[in-house]
């Protein structure tokens, strides 16, 4: 072992360990770090990749019993009969920004396991044989009641922290037009549902203060790891930098939500025609 991972082990050493969720590393890790992102990617990688195993035990062709082959990346069917492979499902999901064009409004909605005064986009699975745009005209009109038009592509993200019964999803967001206005909240599927500003929506991102919510997060795994604070609710609310609460804040910038409400408010999309 040459003198560089001599020295790498002896720090390792000293550090203390600890599980923890990883949607709460998302929010701990320091965003402007490659290597930690690069690191958190690799996790993000492998929870998806055990929650499928987890879920994948036996085939769906014959019912025989899996067995992890190309180093767990694929699974087979133990049955000589049937071998039949199986690989990692992917999940997509559409993620939306409704906006309302002649209003300068945007649609947001809240979900009863949202932290306090989180806001978000909609999203919502897509069925067989429905396209990208149809699902995010029927997932805005089953949980909202608005009627959408033209729809646009904007990004995409994977997203490891989903149930466990969906790991491995894939998120495609998307702006989307409304043509009608009136909202009629489905509230089997959200809590709550509403037209916001943009200044109030700009005044979300400038109050959400994410890179104070990181280093409160850091601080509470490593008191986690010290034993100090085991079980600990990470839930925890936002403050603008006067101590008062802010009237409301958006998912931070780990999630596709925020890119497609940042877009909206530096005026990057693409206009609907």
């Amino acid at each position: 072992m040459d003198v560089e991972n001599d020295v790498w082990v002896s720090e390792l050493s000293k550090k203390q360990f600890c599980f923890a969720e990883l949607r709460t590393l998302m929010v701990a890790t320091d965003w402007g770090d490659s290597r930690e992102m690069e690191e958190l990617a690799i996790a993000g990688h492998a929870r998806a990749l055990l929650e499928w195993h987890k879920i994948s035990r036996f085939c769906g062709n014959c019912g025989g019993k899996t067995i992890p082959i190309d180093a767990g990346r694929r699974k087979q069917c133990s049955n000589e009969a049937c071998k039949k492979r199986i690989y990692p499902r992917v999940d997509p999901v559409v993620i939306m920004l409704v906006i309302d064009k002649e209003n300068d409004r945007a649609l947001l909605s809240r979900q009863s396991r949202f932290v306090p005064r989180m806001w978000s986009c909609l999203a919502g699975f897509i069925e067989p044989g429905e396209s990208l745009e149809e699902a995010v005209r029927r997932e805005t009109l089953e949980e909202t009641g608005i009627e959408v038009d033209e729809v646009i592509y904007h990004s995409s993200q994977p997203w490891p922290v989903g149930p466990n019964s969906m790991p491995c999803q894939l998120m495609v967001g998307f702006f989307a037009y409304a043509k009608s206005l009136e909202i009629n909240v489905d509230k089997t599927e959200l809590e709550d549902a509403r037209w916001h500003s943009r200044e109030d929506v700009k005044n979300a991102l400038t109050f959400a203060e994410y890179e104070k919510a990181q280093r409160t997060a850091a601080d509470k795994v490593d008191q986690m790891c010290k034993g100090v604070e085991k079980g600990l609710n990470f839930s925890s609310d936002f403050n603008v930098e006067s101590g008062e609460l802010a009237p409301m804040f958006i998912p931070g910038p780990f999630a596709i939500a925020h890119h497609l409400i940042s877009a909206w408010i530096d005026q990057t999309c693409i206009n609907s025609s």
